[in-house]
């Protein structure tokens, strides 16, 4: 779930169908957030905002083509594990100096039930009582659930595809309305097999598993959107073609990236031109792996270059097919295409992350 999965899934298409060795390796880059706030904010407090729902839960039933009922449920969250949950992720971030967690319901006393944002004195109420700079307040958490069971080959598949959606609203004293709401979704699910319905489902979990399980998940989701987070994501990288090529990707898997570096800075001198293009777009991830994206962007236009530039060579300018009216590139120029893309929106970021990472001075 990373923010160029669709990109690398593009790409992983590409290199099925290739006959040249890719290889993948994984890095870690800190990411910006969605909302930057003020670096004299220090201390944070995370509270449960939330009402009881649960009679407005709701579950529908309908059959499939097979005639096996489909069930669609929407359920109330349990915001206690939410936001006990959410707490553990902030304060994981390390972000701020200080995390309080207040995960006992703030509306559980009110005759009526309000949902509602809470009034700026409120919030100056509970800033001053918790010695906090800023509220973090979830606000609700809804959980819609589909369990279908299908039958294949005569094996029953029941499976539960869950979404989380939980709403967190920012909270300043010097603010009349909130900062910022952030409503994240992302979805969970379950499957089991059996010879039966029946036994497709017994193992399946059940509703209050489920709440459960699902609230702890949606805890999880606000943070990278109002924290700088770390982010893990695969990247690809040519592994064969010359000895050089073929070398570096051990001394990669080793963790031996300035030694890799030095085969594929080699492999660049060579007369080839594929060669060339190829060991540039690696140096590109050499760089992007140690943070210099500027240098990054500059070795992978290289190869974007001469990708473009062998197309020209070759007459395929781009191809035309004739079946979908597309036009099509080689698959080093659309590689080295995908590789510009992220790393120019990787660049995009940078001032923001550095505006967010300020407190830090920059150290990070």
């Amino acid at each position: 779930m990373t923010k160029y999965s669709c990109l690398l899934s593009s790409l992983v298409s590409l290199l099925v169908c290739s006959c040249v060795s890719i290889d993948v390796v994984s890095i870690d880059y800190l990411q910006s957030a969605r909302v930057s706030f003020p670096p004299e904010i220090k201390t944070v407090a995370i509270l449960n905002n939330t009402i009881d729902k649960s009679d407005k839960s709701n579950i529908k039933s309908k059959s499939n083509n097979n005639g096996i009922p489909k069930i669609e449920l929407t359920l109330q969250g349990d915001g206690k594990t939410t936001t006990e949950e959410f707490a553990k992720s902030v304060a994981a971030a390390n972000y701020f100096d200080q995390v309080i967690i207040c995960d006992s319901a703030l509306r559980e006393k009110d005759h009526f039930p309000r949902d509602q944002e809470l009034t700026q004195q409120e919030v100056k109420q509970l800033t001053s009582d918790l010695g906090v700079d800023m509220l973090f307040s979830v606000e609700d958490v809804t959980i819609k659930a589909k369990q279908e069971t299908t039958i294949s080959e005569n094996m029953y598949r029941a499976t539960i595809d869950a979404k989380a959606s939980p709403v967190i609203r920012v909270y300043l004293p010097s603010r009349s309305r909130p900062l910022v709401t952030v409503s994240p979704e992302d979805n969970v699910f379950w499957e089991e097999y059996g010879a039966s319905e029946a036994e497709a489902k017994r193992n399946l979990i059940n509703v209050d598993e489920l709440i459960k399980e699902v609230s702890e998940f949606a805890g999880e989701l606000p943070t990278p959107h109002l924290i700088p987070t770390w982010n893990n994501v695969d990247r690809y990288y040519y592994a064969s073609g010359s000895l050089e090529l073929r070398d570096a990707s051990i001394l990669i898997h080793e963790e031996s990236w300035d030694d890799a570096l030095k085969l594929w800075q080699l492999a660049n001198t060579r007369k080839s031109d594929k060669l060339k293009m190829r060991s540039a777009f690696n140096i590109a991830l050499y760089y992007e792996s140690h943070d210099d994206i500027d240098k990054a962007i500059e070795w992978v236009e290289k190869a974007y270059q001469m990708a473009q530039n062998k197309e020209k060579k070759t007459g395929k300018t781009p191809n035309e097919n004739k079946t979908t009216g597309n036009q099509t590139h080689s698959q080093d120029y659309l590689i080295a295409e995908q590789y510009l893309r992220i790393l120019t929106a990787r660049k995009a970021e940078i001032q923001t992350l550095n505006l967010q990472m300020k407190r830090f001075d920059s150290n990070f």
